[in-house]
């Protein structure tokens, strides 16, 4: 037996020993709980609606720590930094996959430097138009572009957002192309919503729903792969023929990638028993989102396989680039 294999033996058996150690003894001081968006958004406010009853099932706190930038690419460097003992995770959603794919020097690969802990919850975003258009579905959007090639626009808040790669996914399905116009976030792009002076948009329901309610916009389909409960007779973008138009925008908690086998089990847990409550199911709804049913880890990494796949894709087929 060579040194070299004598080693290998000898680490593989002490961490097999050591492994019920780590468990029992973790965690030995507060999570990180990274947020990549800003305080107060939809990440932010889904984090805070369980970060609490994680910490009472823990014995130990679970801080949210806000690390916005570079389309939550900073957020996900600073994971990828830190030691994979279980005490650090990201709450991830769409950018932390589309941002290093976009950028030409991440630093990471957004999948293989993360481990899956627990999908947590998801939102069903709206197609909308404006009030007066004529298309009542997604079909007469359709025909509506068709009838007015390279006029009709869309509100994109910035490349690689849900909002942006959605209506990718819609104009590639349905054979048209749709003017994307640039802003800084959503908020200002709806208020040229309402104006009339932009055609279509993807929109979060909760952004969406106090002005479908005044009448202002319009719901064409519910862009997720199930009905939004508040418009049960919405129906979804593959109900009404869109291939691969069921696109939820989620939102994932993972840690780095090798965290010891007996943490990963006692995160995992803690996550299931969390998201099992009635209590954290209720605030994750009254955040405008859907709790999952809780999985175990193995099967949230291969979600995350599996929308990383789709949206490389995507990008690559769109020629989708930052420049």
């Amino acid at each position: 037996m060579t040194t070299l294999s004598r080693r290998t033996l000898v680490g593989a058996g002490a961490a097999l020993l050591a492994g019920p150690a780590i468990a029992q003894g973790f965690p030995q001081r507060p999570i990180r709980f990274l947020c990549p968006f800003p305080a107060g958004g939809i990440v932010d406010v889904v984090m805070r609606a369980i970060s609490d009853d994680l910490a009472a099932d823990l014995g130990q706190p679970v801080v949210v720590e806000v690390r916005t930038g570079a389309g939550g690419l900073i957020a996900s460097q600073a994971l990828a930094a830190a030691p994979p003992d279980g005490h650090t995770w990201l709450m991830a959603s769409l950018g932390n996959l589309v941002g290093p794919i976009l950028n030409p020097s991440p630093g990471l690969h957004p999948v293989e430097s993360v481990q899956g802990l627990a999908m947590v919850s998801r939102s069903i975003s709206l197609l909308v138009v404006p009030a007066d258009s004529p298309a009542r579905s997604v079909a007469e959007f359709a025909d509506l572009a068709r009838a007015r090639p390279g006029q009709l626009n869309y509100l994109r808040p910035g490349i690689g957002t849900f909002a942006h790669m959605s209506m990718e996914v819609i104009q590639r399905a349905l054979g048209v192309q749709v003017t994307a116009v640039d802003y800084r976030g959503l908020p200002p792009g709806i208020v040229d919503m309402l104006a009339g002076r932009l055609d279509a948009a993807v929109l979060a329901s909760g952004l969406a729903m106090p002005h479908i309610r005044d009448g202002r916009l319009r719901a064409i389909g519910a862009v997720g792969t199930v009905r939004l409960p508040d418009l049960p007779d919405l129906p979804t973008l593959g109900e009404q023929g869109i291939p691969a138009g069921d696109l939820d925008s989620w939102y994932v908690a993972v840690a780095p990638a090798r965290v010891p086998e007996p943490v990963l089990a006692r995160v995992s847990r803690a996550f299931t028993a969390v998201l099992a409550s009635p209590a954290a199911q209720d605030r994750l709804r009254r955040a405008g989102t859907l709790p999952y049913e809780p999985v175990p880890p193995a099967q949230v990494h291969a979600f995350l396989v599996e929308q990383y796949r789709f949206y490389a894709t995507l990008i690559r087929e769109a020629n989708i680039t930052t420049g």
